[in-house]
């Protein structure tokens, strides 16, 4: 027996094309896809889905999760300014406590709008790593080495020290996994990224990274090395294991064409780029070029949401913009960054991000009895355009129900608001 079945469903299992499935049953069984047809199988526990849509859960690519803390706290401020005179000085007064409560406030948002699995690139991960558990959401952790000042260590950098804590317990495997990261190419030297890389290469795991997120980064590291920050990182040996590299707005072709020759995945981050003025990644010639093109909110302190349902829909709108072609990034297409792509590149391809048999079953379930979802003729066009995360009124892991009707199962969202508010908010504005 089924330990669950969602019956009478609209699916778009995101297997081919185009592909939606009317009046279908999907069957859970051990945290599993058991059954995909037209009939009802028994089951422990029936979800009747008649006027939803069910498709895969949504992974966000490049978050900076506990950064939920900043929501609000330095808006309308140029990327240098907004990094280096409001960003850094609250960093370095975070504590693990204010680090973890902001962690925990953006899963509950994540799990409310739709997302089943983040990469993340914070700090204090050992800590976030058994909230994350706690939650039972899958993601992909890092602490990125930010290699500054003359007198900078290795070995006594607290991004190394937790990566050496990480990698041993979750490694490359799992619902949580270890990845390691440098930060940018602005932000540390080729020797660090050697001695990063090496780790990639003894753990199999994925190095997350920045890259060319600006005009400025793009152009002065030309300047530094002669050559792009890709080409640089490249010419270093990064992108001789698995790469997720963040933004990619001022990518040159030749970048491109580099980037899908070394299978590194781009996550691009359309709603960060914008506020932040960096300007807009150019992914129709990104996935033409071959490229993995994936979606990421970036953190909350430059976005200032973690649904990836805004970034979906502005994704495909600014390839049409940038291009002046309608057709240059379908829905379809949109829809595969936040799912097929994203699970390629935090390496669960074989487990998540479509609906077929023996996948996770980690699945959404979208209510369209409302009036901006009404009426429904293609329902990928109107998950894409139409949809919003608070249309989520389903979201599993895994076979496990973190969130159904808006409310959290795993975690305890008015504890996690309070904690945010009472403790952290202090901190942030130095009080």
């Amino acid at each position: 027996m089924l330990d669950t079945l969602i019956k009478n469903a609209v699916v778009i299992p995101m297997t081919e094309p185009g592909l939606v499935l009317h009046g279908c049953s999907i069957g859970v069984g051990d945290g599993k896809i058991a059954y995909i047809g037209s009939e009802c199988p028994e089951a422990a526990e029936v979800i009747d889905a008649r006027g939803h849509i069910v498709m895969p859960g949504l992974i966000n690519a490049h978050a900076h999760t506990a950064m939920c803390v900043m929501r609000g706290y330095a808006d309308d401020y140029p990327l240098k300014s907004w990094l280096y005179d409001k960003v850094f000085p609250v960093e370095a007064r975070l504590d693990e406590r204010a680090i973890v409560a902001g962690a925990v406030l953006g899963m509950a948002e994540m799990i409310r709008t739709g997302t089943v699995s983040f990469s993340d690139m914070y700090f204090c991960q050992p800590a976030v790593a058994k909230e994350v558990e706690r939650a039972g959401m899958k993601a992909n952790l890092c602490n990125a080495v930010l290699a500054l000042g003359d007198n900078y260590d290795f070995d006594s950098d607290r991004a190394v020290k937790e990566t050496r804590v990480l990698l041993p317990e979750y490694g490359n495997s799992g619902p949580i996994r270890t990845d390691i990261a440098i930060h940018a190419e602005y932000t540390s030297s080729p020797a660090v990224w050697q001695r990063v890389h090496e780790w990639a290469k003894e753990y199999g795991v994925i190095t997350q990274i920045h890259l060319s997120e600006t005009r400025t980064e793009h152009e002065e590291a030309k300047a530094r090395h002669g050559m792009t920050p890709a080409a640089a990182f490249d010419k270093y040996g990064v992108f001789d294991t698995p790469v997720l590299a963040a933004h990619g707005v001022w990518l040159e072709r030749s970048d491109m064409e580099l980037l899908a020759a070394r299978g590194v995945s781009v996550a691009h981050c359309p709603v960060s780029n914008l506020k932040l003025g960096s300007g807009m990644a150019n992914i129709s010639a990104m996935l033409r070029a071959g490229v993995n093109v994936c979606l990421g909110t970036d953190g909350v302190c430059s976005n200032n949401s973690l649904d990836l349902f805004e970034e979906i829909k502005l994704s495909a709108l600014l390839a049409k913009g940038e291009t002046l072609d309608p057709t240059a990034v379908s829905a379809y297409e949109a829809l595969e960054l936040a799912t097929v792509n994203g699970a390629r590149a935090q390496g669960r391809y074989d487990e998540t991000g479509r609906i077929a048999l023996g996948l996770d079953a980690d699945l959404i379930m979208i209510n369209t009895d409302s009036p901006h979802l009404c009426p429904v003729y293609d329902p990928i066009s109107a998950v894409v355009y139409s949809a919003r995360g608070s249309d989520v009124e389903l979201t599993m892991v895994r076979g496990r129900t973190l969130m159904r009707d808006g409310a959290l199962t795993t975690i305890d969202v008015e504890s996690a608001m309070r904690e945010v508010a009472e403790y952290a908010m202090p901190i942030v504005k130095g009080e």
